[in-house]
């Protein structure tokens, strides 16, 4: 079978970023929260020090005892609301309900330009959502219902990535909870993502051409990612050249190289030069993970494809060692994928055809893990 063209490379679907699709006919979501609420549940509203983002959220926590332990959560990519809603599914809203109910208090976030929330996204990195993460935790430490030596994140996918930079910034974070977040560059989790769908529909050898040239194409970014666009795609340009100059006129048809020029070729990598994604490409999480030194819990899914667990958390692990924390777990989760769902065909399409919002038995996970490491204040 041969492939539609030769660009599937750094395209719209790149699948690390989650794609909002409100407009889909939603089945029954059985565990989405809702009212009366058997907790206290405020929305509320602040801004950073320089009043350049307003972020409005809601904070759950018991309504009886405190101060709480007190948990952040941080959402994947793409623009999130404070639910993380997509495909109809809530999940941070799932969560948030069950930690309250088991005696933590939980601030979730829209993000920036989501909801009641406003900021520049489209020059945004990571490294700016962090910043966000931290105005939410100075918001947390003037809440007499919260802990102020008891807080934490919960980061999933990008947020994941977040949760380490965060503890860089402010060390006094109590714990982490990483789920599906990353512990190798985004051009290895982009290059996994932008390959792997592509095995098996054409043959080896056009395969083996189609990873290196993604590789490549990456490398570049990466390499480059301080520098302006034009270099990055002058660079991408000779690299094309070059490798499509080692193929022979079979693999060259196979992808439909054989007419794809490089000024083509560049012009379809020019709208993913966004400062988020090169950002995204050209940083480690290792810098990040390595300088961790409070409890940390690492839970994956092991038919996620969009992070792998395997090759995630061993390199979160191998950070933290190297960091000296001798406090941390990882759980993979068998048969959950990226949104900690029960799948059966596990591939992204099925989100939204499957009525689970996240596993319940990750939802205990975290809950026996804070209880054991962060020491809830009795009531």
């Amino acid at each position: 079978m041969k492939t539609a063209f030769l660009f599937f490379i750094l395209n719209s679907t790149i699948t690390f970023v989650f794609a909002q699709n409100n407009t889909t006919t939603i089945e029954a979501r059985p565990q989405t929260p809702r009212p009366p609420f058997s907790y206290n549940h405020d929305s509320v509203e602040y801004d950073n020090a320089d009043k350049t983002v307003h972020l409005a959220g809601t904070l759950t926590y018991p309504k009886t005892g405190g101060p709480f332990i007190a948990a952040l959560l941080i959402t994947g990519s793409g623009l999130q609301d404070r639910d993380e809603t997509i495909f109809g599914h809530k999940p941070f809203a799932v969560i948030a309900d069950y930690l309250t109910k088991n005696g933590f208090a939980v601030l979730r976030v829209d993000d920036r330009e989501m909801g009641k929330s406003k900021g520049d996204v489209k020059n945004a990195t990571s490294a700016d959502f962090a910043e966000d993460a931290f105005t939410s935790i100075q918001y947390l430490l003037h809440r007499k219902e919260v802990d102020k030596n008891k807080i934490g994140i919960i980061g999933h996918s990008e947020g994941g990535f977040i949760a380490p930079m965060v503890y860089n910034k402010w060390p006094k974070l109590a714990f982490i909870i990483s789920l599906a977040g990353t512990g190798v560059p985004g051009s290895a989790i982009l290059l996994r993502q932008q390959t792997e769908p592509v095995r098996g529909l054409i043959d080896t050898a056009g395969f083996n051409a189609y990873y290196a040239l993604t590789k490549s194409t990456l490398q570049d970014i990466s390499d480059n990612a301080d520098k302006p666009d034009s270099i990055i795609l002058n660079d991408i340009k000779k690299s094309y050249i070059d490798w499509k100059s080692s193929q022979p006129d079979s693999v060259l048809e196979t992808l439909h190289a054989n007419i794809a020029t490089p000024d083509m070729y560049a012009k379809q990598i020019n709208p993913e030069l966004k400062p988020w994604l090169k950002y995204f490409i050209s940083t480690n999480p290792n810098e990040f993970w390595e300088k961790v030194k409070c409890p940390v819990l690492v839970l994956n899914g092991e038919k996620d494809i969009q992070v792998n667990a395997k090759e995630n958390t061993e390199a979160i692990a191998a950070s933290l060692k190297n960091a000296g924390n001798k406090n941390f777990s990882i759980i993979v989760f068998p048969g959950l994928n990226h949104l900690f769902q029960h799948c059966t065909k596990c591939t992204i399409a099925e989100y939204k055809e499957l009525t689970e919002t996240f596993s319940p038995e990750v939802l205990q996970a975290m809950v026996t893990w804070l209880n054991k490491n962060i020491k809830p204040k009795r009531r």
